[in-house]
């Protein structure tokens, strides 16, 4: 029977098939002295943010450890240097789906249509007329839709663009069977989407590759009433290259529920103020638990470590390469 050790937050009650099948131990629950007896018979853990305890020394202790499991989508938060050779590490990919991207059309849904904007500052529409307020609403229909990122998020994003008359170009290094989305690859396609659209949705992995992956270029190349959504990682966007361009871009606007990091706490620059500018759309990181809430990250994440504890093949399996 293998013993995995949780490092999450979920209730023990929830757990419950998993415990019918492997040997479960909460990190909460140890000692010092007791993880560190346990740590050289772990096979498996399944982690929400990496905790402290589990240092470059202990990890290197942990001699049978051939899987992890993220109770994340995005696995940037695992130190994938320190794990001993050969353990395969899963996403939570599809766990955060629908809550993500339904949370994603909301922030572009609010910068199009200026709800922020006048809501904030009501007073910017005194004195102006009807027809005169009406021309800076922006219009989906029979505009382009940009994806970046075509997974579980992506599709669903897509899907509503789609509902909404929008052409839908998306950013993948996976094939897409759907024959009104056209599907891009490597710099140039992304080059291709940032300048065609009039909204993005950023839902890519934060890897080696996606960091900084959108700077002042790129944003210059992008139309200057664009809206640019991001639920995935705030790194992926350089964030003085962002406030900059919001600076000198007033109709441009940025909506995103994620924050760069600083120290490890994910937190809202003080020395930017982004939330002084009327183009700008900001959320405390809450589209991801608002599908936690319905309960659908632990129930994904629990069917790959039930498969691993079966000795099955686990799903969402990541390149180790794309974060060492």
């Amino acid at each position: 029977m293998k013993k995995i050790l949780v490092a999450a937050s979920f209730p023990k009650e929830a757990m419950r098939g998993l415990t019918e099948l492997a040997e479960v131990f909460w990190l909460r629950d140890l000692s010092e002295g007791e993880l560190d007896a346990l740590l050289p018979s772990v096979d498996c853990l399944f982690v929400q943010f990496w905790p402290q305890e589990l240092t470059r020394e202990r990890l290197a202790r942990m001699t049978r450890l051939s899987f992890v499991q993220s109770a994340l989508a995005g696995v940037n938060h695992i130190p994938f240097g320190d794990l001993p050779p050969g353990v395969r590490v899963s996403s939570n990919a599809g766990g955060y789906s629908d809550e993500v991207g339904e949370f994603a059309w909301a922030l572009l849904l609010s910068g199009a249509k200026r709800v922020v904007r006048w809501n904030r500052a009501p007073e910017a529409s005194v004195g102006r007329s009807p027809l005169e307020l009406g021309r800076d609403v922006i219009v989906l229909r029979d505009g382009v839709l940009g994806v970046l990122g075509y997974g579980g998020i992506g599709r669903v994003v897509a899907g509503f663009g789609k509902a909404f008359g929008m052409k839908v170009m998306a950013l993948t290094r996976n094939s897409v069977d759907e024959e009104d989305v056209e599907p891009l690859v490597g710099d140039a396609g992304l080059d291709t989407i940032l300048k065609a659209s009039d909204a993005v949705v950023i839902a890519l992995p934060l890897t080696n590759s996606t960091r900084g992956l959108i700077g002042k270029d790129r944003l210059e190349f992008m139309k200057r009433g664009a809206i640019l959504v991001n639920v995935a990682r705030a790194e992926i966007i350089d964030q003085r290259a962002m406030y900059q361009h919001l600076l000198l871009n007033t109709d441009f606007v940025y909506a995103t529920d994620v924050w760069w990091t600083k120290e490890g706490k994910e937190m809202y620059p003080p020395e930017l103020p982004f939330f002084g500018l009327g183009n700008f759309v900001g959320s405390p990181h809450v589209a991801g638990p608002s599908a936690a809430a319905a309960g659908r990250p632990l129930r994904n994440s629990l069917d790959n470590l039930l498969r691993f504890a079966k000795g099955e093949a686990v799903s969402n399996v990541v390149d180790p390469a794309d974060y060492v």
